[in-house]
């Protein structure tokens, strides 16, 4: 391997930042987890001109000869610097002056980022050009051999003295059950990604957990973690819900409860323990995508069971410990597993969340609790004791709840966060009828949706891509609904829930009408094949606090598709029909290529 230690001017690193040669690989790398102070103080070195601790960057060539480098040390580090030079933070009062930077100038301009207000303090000419020209220590290598890559990381972290434990676990560790474990928790905190991201993206999926910075989009109070009273804010920011994962993860592939302590899932993450070997063959037996969607449909349930009743911030603590300001994860061990026992093993649904919620009432007091290491024993009669309490309450369904309606919903909150960022496997449609006055039928737009749904399959992602009829993309166009329809739109993310329901009431039909209607034309239309079956087996309607949302799930295809014989594809979040030859070769090559793998 060969490792070339070098300076790189802060002004370089910008410029390196800005042009999108930063990537973030989150296999194994953290979220954005610094405090604010701490990036004033790594800011206050710089200035002092003091030595700050060395960046490790693994690059790839591109096309053009140039380098994009994968970040295994120094993320913080790199986005507190950048984060300064564009005003996101102010040091000893003062900001720095995009002036003096040409680059951050024009984007400034360009509204790419929020400038400081006019009349605050900056720094002067002679301090920002300090901080542009300080020289950042930067070892960088080739990133040919990807275990390496792997095996870097994992030696420079899992030793690091402000990781948590779990965040020591995972480190440098890409097993099948780490992987899952780490997927699942992101999908359930609402930052699930590509597997790799832009540095500038970071703030997408990174938690704010005391409104330090606007900019992230995740809020720790709003996560179901801590809305629920069961992981404290601080905690989550140090992955203690990815731990909870962990130990839910295990409970299910032996059939029975984990028996918790920390050197016991210490082994469960090493990949050549016998432990770990057991719980990777389990999890291919099991597969990673049944387990996820599993362990997020379940909570999904649990969340809609306790938002029915009661969606104030701390509900669930509320309900099985009142009066308790303690986090109730031994509560929520034993009821996660007697609903996945119900939901999933037994494929039963609620019938009265009232009972339900009634049931779990002061439940914490007849739970066995301990703390530090966990028996199997005592933690099974726990979850027998929940089952027993509510099982009446559920019944059996078709289809049942786990692959319908708000067993999806966490998967859909998930897709439109993703959007923004993702936007080429992601589309918003607010209806099937036009917002003039009129509002009458548009006959284009199913063809439209076909268009898109051959476009995202043409993307080549290896993750489900989806359309969601009921979400309007634009403030604007939600507000017209508003006024149109008489409805209050529901903000998620950047994106803003309407519903199909007052389309089904202009038509003068009922809402199972309405989505027959769509997937008549879906599965009557030029759509190629496997695309059409696979699309059209995954047309999920769910209820959305009180709004009903048509999702059209895009599995991962692997061969070219078309409608009407044409060919599409998706430019950033546009729709485009491709009629160029060479572009047409680069679509079959994005398949080709897959199929080499």
């Amino acid at each position: 391997m060969s490792v070339s230690p070098r300076g790189m001017a802060v002004q370089e690193a910008y410029r390196e930042y800005r042009d999108g040669n930063f990537r973030v690989n989150r296999k194994y790398q953290r979220k954005l987890v610094w405090s604010l102070h701490e990036k004033q103080m790594l800011i206050d070195s710089i200035l002092a001109g003091y030595p700050v601790p060395l960046i490790l960057l693994a690059y790839r060539l591109k096309e053009d000869g140039t380098k994009s480098f994968e970040i295994l040390d120094g993320l913080q580090r790199l986005n507190a610097v950048f984060t300064f030079i564009e005003n996101g933070f102010a040091v000893k009062g003062k900001y720095f002056d995009d002036g003096q930077l040409a680059r951050a100038k024009t984007l400034a301009d360009q509204d790419a980022f929020q400038r400081a207000p006019a009349d605050a303090p900056r720094l002067s000419p002679q301090e920002c050009a300090k901080l542009l020209e300080y020289t950042l220590a930067v070892t960088e290598f080739p990133a040919i051999n990807e275990n390496a890559v792997t095996d870097v990381f994992g030696r420079i972290n899992s030793f690091g003295r402000q990781l948590s434990d779990q965040e020591r676990r995972q480190a440098g560790i890409v097993s099948e059950f780490a992987t899952v474990c780490r997927e699942t928790s992101a999908e359930i905190r609402g930052d699930a990604t590509s597997e790799t991201l832009d540095l500038s993206e970071m703030p997408e999926i990174s938690i704010d957990s005391g409104g330090e910075f606007t900019t992230y989009a995740i809020k720790a109070d709003e996560t179901f973690w801590c809305k629920q009273g069961i992981i404290r804010k601080n905690n989550l920011r140090f992955s203690e819900d990815e731990q909870l994962i962990a130990d839910l993860v295990i409970s299910v592939l032996h059939g029975n409860p984990f028996a918790f302590s920390g050197g016991a899932l210490d082994g469960c993450y090493d990949p050549e323990s016998e432990e770990g070997k057991k719980l990777n063959d389990a999890l291919i037996a099991y597969t990673p995508t049944r387990l996820k969607h599993e362990i997020v449909s379940t909570i999904s349930i649990l969340r809609s069971v306790i938002e029915e009743n009661d969606s104030g911030s701390g509900a669930f603590r509320r309900i099985v410990d009142p009066g308790s300001a303690n986090p109730s994860k031994t509560a929520f061990y034993a009821v996660f597993m007697a609903f996945f026992e119900l939901c999933v093993r037994r494929r039963k649904s609620p019938s009265d969340t009232k009972k339900i919620v009634a049931a779990l009432s002061n439940l914490q007091g007849r739970l066995h609790v301990a703390a530090g290491q966990i028996r199997s024993e005592p933690r099974q009669q726990n979850i027998d004791t929940v089952v027993g309490l509510i099982e009446r309450h559920f019944e059996d369904k078709d289809p049942p709840v786990l692959d319908h309606g708000v067993g999806s919903s966490i998967q859909f909150e998930n897709a439109i966060r993703r959007s923004r960022v993702e936007s080429t496997i992601f589309e918003c449609k607010q209806g099937l009828y036009r917002l003039a006055d009129s509002r009458t039928y548009d006959p284009q737009v199913l063809d439209r949706v076909l268009e898109t749904v051959c476009a995202i399959a043409n993307s080549g992602a290896s993750e489900t891509g989806g359309l969601f009829i009921g979400v309007a993309d634009k403030k604007n166009d939600a507000l017209r609904i508003q006024t149109l329809d008489s409805i209050i739109p529901i903000q998620l993310s950047s994106r803003y829930c309407v519903g199909i329901d007052r389309e089904a009431k202009l038509s003068s039909q009922n809402l199972d009408t309405y989505i027959r209607k769509v997937v008549a034309h879906l599965s009557g239309s030029k759509l190629s094949e496997p695309l059409k079956t696979s699309v059209c087996s995954n047309i999920v309607p769910i209820v959305y606090r009180g709004m009903t949302i048509l999702c059209i799930w895009v599995p991962p295809q692997k061969q070219v598709s078309y409608f009407n014989e044409e060919l599409f594809i998706r430019s950033g979040a546009e729709t485009k029909k491709v009629t160029n030859p060479k572009a047409i070769g680069a679509v079959h090559e994005i398949f080709s290529h897959k199929a080499k793998k």
